[in-house]
């Protein structure tokens, strides 16, 4: 009786150590920082790919159709990662109701209507955005650029994310005496053209955190910033180490990291995203490229380092020099 006890307790603790959670990542474009600081922040809350957990991460390069798609795969899974505003705006629409779906780089979450406030989304979702209080930008043009006065904001046609960002801006701005210029581009070459259209008549292009400009459009940009002289503020730190000038900043590795912990307390505890907060990093980093800035006549001189307490970090990536965490 006893060796059949035994046998039965071994194959209970057998199945428990073999259970395994699955968590599909729908990346959207991809963002690898985002995701690493997902998975750590599962890792270090005891959740670990390839023993106890499963990791599903498809990537549908910023497609409606293939975001559908992967979306009603991860249908049977326990826990849906989404990234950006429209990728989880799709996920939701798809996935069941009683399936948890985390998201992150989702900058207005309850403006655009995935959850009903950071305090309590009343459904199934939960997260952590990237939203920079706008003052923020206001301040770090101030201090960098105390002579700014026209800027021209790009954000894309009909992303409600951006508009509202951009919207909200302009009021900031034009409170300071800023004029602001709205340009609402539909694709990358838009963007190039109104940036050229404009560069000789503003002090500063302003990228927003929308798909269009976060995907290929700042970048495409940065030969017009350079010609002309006319920094890009963004909060975009890939970006300012590519020669972007400056911005305040969202860790995108934190924000995966939280993400990863709100994740792991969800399947852990089977506490419903409604009951949880979501969240944002309330104080963001500073980041200007020096080598940028100089190139275009600007420098950045001790008051106003110590201002917004700026620190300098070597980059190897091409065009970035000195990046400046401020």
């Amino acid at each position: 009786m006893k060796h059949w006890s035994s046998v039965w307790l071994l194959a209970c603790y057998s199945t428990a150590a073999q259970a395994k959670f699955k968590i599909g990542i729908a990346a959207w474009t991809g963002y690898p920082e985002n995701v690493g600081g997902f998975k750590q922040g599962l890792s270090d809350s005891g959740l670990v790919d390839g023993e106890n957990l499963e990791v599903v991460i498809r990537a549908s390069g910023g497609d409606a159709n293939t975001q559908n798609e992967i979306a009603r795969d991860f249908s049977s899974f326990d826990l849906v990662y989404s990234l950006t505003t429209v990728g989880t705006q799709i996920v939701k629409d798809v996935v069941p109701e009683n399936l948890p779906v985390v998201f992150s780089i989702v900058t207005y979450p309850a403006d655009v209507g995935l959850i009903e406030s950071m305090a309590f989304s009343s459904n199934n979702l939960l997260g952590t955005s990237n939203f920079v209080p706008l003052e923020k930008y206001v301040e770090i043009v101030q201090n960098i650029l105390p002579h700014t006065k026209r800027i021209a904001i790009f954000h894309r046609k009909d992303e409600v994310n951006s508009t509202i960002q951009a919207f909200n801006m302009k009021r900031l701005f034009d409170a300071v005496g800023i004029e602001v210029i709205d340009l609402t581009p539909t694709t990358i070459d838009e963007m190039k053209e109104m940036a050229s259209e404009v560069s000789n008549s503003v002090d500063v292009f302003m990228t927003t955190t929308d798909t269009l400009c976060q995907s290929g459009g700042e970048d495409a940009i940065i030969p017009i910033s350079i010609s002309s002289n006319t920094p890009i503020l963004s909060s975009n730190l890939a970006g300012i180490k590519k020669g972007y000038a400056f911005g305040p900043v969202a860790n995108f590795y934190n924000l995966g990291y939280e993400a990863g912990k709100m994740a792991s307390k969800i399947l852990q505890t089977s506490v419903r995203p409604s009951h949880l907060e979501s969240s944002y990093q309330e104080i963001p980093d500073y980041f200007v490229n020096r080598n940028t800035m100089k190139k275009m006549g600007f420098d950045i001189n001790e008051t106003q380092q110590h201002s917004l307490s700026i620190q300098f970090n070597s980059s190897t990536e091409s065009g970035s020099g000195n990046v400046t965490r401020i």
